[in-house]
């Protein structure tokens, strides 16, 4: 199934959808629970201002971001990584 220039609040819930694709969509202030996104690819994504919490990193491989501003538990990650260049 397609769905394409859909221009309101959408909702999608209880569905089994492995393998799906989701490009050039504007989902700004959306709210996601409960989700499964094991083996999941981002790429060219804007997540400014997001809060995640209660998620399970395990192996996640973050690569050529920008990561100003970027907390993780209240510690400031840039002052992390520069202090392991010291």
């Amino acid at each position: 199934m397609e769905l394409t220039q859909i221009a309101e609040k959408f909702s999608l819930t209880q569905s089994n959808v492995p393998g799906s694709v989701f490009k050039d969509l504007n989902l700004a202030a959306a709210q996601f629970s409960d989700i499964n996104l094991s083996d999941s690819r981002f790429d060219d994504i804007n997540f400014t201002g997001t809060r995640i919490t209660n998620v399970n990193l395990t192996n996640v491989d973050i690569r050529d971001c920008n990561i100003a501003g970027l907390r993780i538990d209240g510690v400031l990650i840039t002052d992390l990584l520069n202090s392991r260049k010291a």
